[in-house]
């Protein structure tokens, strides 16, 4: 059944409004483990008689988190939502000069969103920081410019709406196309130089893919998702030749078969074995996508799915985020909850980047 302009436009607009809310929720608990959160949430709750609504919907960056200042504005979103604006941006700048997207032109649309939003950058970045630098300053291109040790998920958080727009173009013409893998693979070594880097963007972006071609809405659906994850996770593991005995840390696809034996045997996955499957849901590539996968599939996929991830620990607002692309990728606008992004940082800027997109992939699905 072909998409609606309405459906495209409020897919794109909730993928949108759903990195930036999962971002700027998930801040206040960065770095904390769920039993400190859960204990932080009891002594603010006793403590706390504050009846302002964006203070008890965002709550404050904690004073142990190293790279936020503990003044960080309640509802305000990081370099999760600043790439993935700039991914936002650059798609939608290459549909309306009808430029491929990964020519040396369409790439120069990407770099300079980057960098743009790179100079507005006060906290955060990491490996990605460093990339962008020696883009600006012209010392790199983008064939050369990544970190050969980076391994955390910078690349994982921005990349939902390449998803989108590669899901958009399924819906148009439904080929495969095997170029794509070469395409995720220029992207993430542009910031990213590492094959556990590369295998992970991969895989989130043909997961996402099969995510917001399915509701997930049944048992069946779930374990069918984790199914198809397994498989592409093995695929990309091969490909870039990591070894399952020698990189034991770096191998996804024994991950999810854990989360498939347990969803086999009840209705969803415990909390313990999203934690222990994914060491905590850390920046590392692999656990914050082991992490995002499980809570994709543990339950139908909701709002809820994305307050979970910011409370259940790890690299809490690059997992919400992550989360919240996909529920509003999946199911437009109208799942990212109001009050929310009522009380967003920039909200109406957030909204305008979101609707350009959306109106960009009508006019791409049309034509």
């Amino acid at each position: 059944m072909p998409l609606t302009t309405d459906e495209i436009m409020n897919r794109a607009l909730g993928l949108v409004l759903g990195v930036a809310v999962g971002d700027a929720k998930g801040i206040g608990y960065e770095l904390l483990t769920r039993q400190q959160i859960l204990e932080l949430k009891q002594t603010r709750e006793k403590e706390n008689e504050s009846t302002d609504e964006k203070e008890m919907l965002y709550p404050h960056v904690t004073t142990s988190n190293p790279y936020i200042p503990h003044d960080w504005p309640c509802g305000r979103w990081t370099d999760d939502t600043q790439l993935t604006l700039a991914m936002v941006r650059a798609i939608s700048k290459s549909i309306e000069t009808k430029t491929p997207l990964f020519s040396n032109e369409g790439m120069s649309y990407i770099v300079e969103e980057h960098i743009t939003e790179w100079k507005e950058c006060v906290h955060g970045w990491g490996g990605t920081k460093t990339a962008i630098e020696n883009l600006n300053n012209k010392s790199h291109t983008y064939k050369n410019s990544g970190n050969t040790t980076s391994v955390g998920n910078g690349v994982l958080m921005k990349i939902a709406p390449l998803a989108f727009y590669y899901y958009i173009l399924d819906e148009k013409t439904p080929v495969e196309r095997l170029e794509r893998d070469d395409e995720i693979e220029i992207l993430c070594r542009m910031t990213h130089n590492t094959t556990v880097a590369v295998m992970s963007a991969c895989v989130f972006v043909k997961m996402s893919i099969y995510a917001f071609k399915h509701s997930l809405s049944s048992h069946a659906e779930r374990l069918s998702f984790l199914d198809y994850a397994s498989q592409v996770a093995i695929h990309y593991e091969h490909k870039y030749g990591l070894d399952i005995d020698k990189d034991v840390k770096n191998i996804l696809s024994t991950r999810i078969k854990r989360y498939i034996q347990e969803l086999k045997q009840t209705d969803s996955i415990s909390e313990e074995t999203l934690i222990s499957v994914s060491n905590g849901g850390t920046f590392f590539c692999v656990d914050s996508l082991s992490m995002v996968i499980g809570l994709l599939a543990c339950q139908v996929p909701s709002f809820d799915t994305v307050v979970r991830a910011t409370e259940i620990g790890g690299d809490t607002d690059s997992n919400a985020a992550m989360i919240g692309a996909l529920v509003g990728g999946m199911k437009g606008q109208k799942e990212i909850d109001e009050h929310h992004v009522k009380y967003l940082y920039r909200t109406d800027y957030v909204r305008q980047v979101g609707e350009e997109f959306g109106a960009k992939l009508v006019d791409f699905y049309e034509k």
